[in-house]
């Protein structure tokens, strides 16, 4: 374990997680064996789970613990560190271009309530370059490769491509959700 983490168990107790295997005990019982992956009897009981990875030693970790843990990291973060964390959606991320006005030069709606846009053939790539960003790539994103993640919506029904040129349609669904989700924020 992290010794961050250890804080975290001294100040939080959750009245139905028993806590009498502290983080030092967890520690100092470090298995050298080669054994399998996981204990067969730890699933969901309480018990000891055995993780190991290529090149670390095997670590007994109580899984109720351990998720315990991880609710309450979450739990004390920041809400945009939280958010920071959760699956960044493309289609998101243009509703949010979309509905910003300093972005008009780059993605613009043209229809709105049909939930058509369009973006500029001059500008496409600084769209791409910013997606790129927010997902966090090390390498810049191109239009091209941000297209084919939006062809790629069509086939899940979120986003249709219009037969216009640079041009995408959100489908109605997708629109409504995203409309509701942005006055929930408000």
């Amino acid at each position: 374990m992290k010794p961050a983490v250890q804080p975290v168990l001294a100040a939080r107790r959750d009245p139905g997680v028993s806590l009498h295997n502290t983080t030092a005990t967890l520690c100092e019982s470090v298995s050298s064996t080669p054994s399998s992956k996981h204990s067969p009897r730890a699933a969901g009981s309480g018990e000891f789970c055995f993780s190991r990875s290529l090149d670390t030693v095997i670590i007994p970790v109580a899984l109720s613990l351990r998720e315990t843990i991880l609710r309450v990291q979450i739990r004390d973060l920041p809400l945009t560190v939280k958010k920071q964390w959760r699956k960044v959606r493309l289609f998101h991320f243009l509703f949010e271009m979309l509905e910003d006005p300093s972005m008009a030069h780059c993605v613009s709606w043209v229809p709105a309530a049909a939930g058509v846009f369009r973006f500029s053939s001059r500008n496409k790539d600084q769209v791409a370059a910013l997606w790129g960003l927010r997902k966090g790539n090390k390498r810049p994103m191109t239009y091209q490769k941000m297209s084919r993640a939006l062809r790629n919506y069509a086939r899940s029904g979120e986003i249709f491509k219009v037969k216009k040129k640079l041009t995408y349609q959100f489908s109605r669904d997708t629109l409504v959700s995203l409309q509701r989700h942005q006055h929930t924020q408000d």
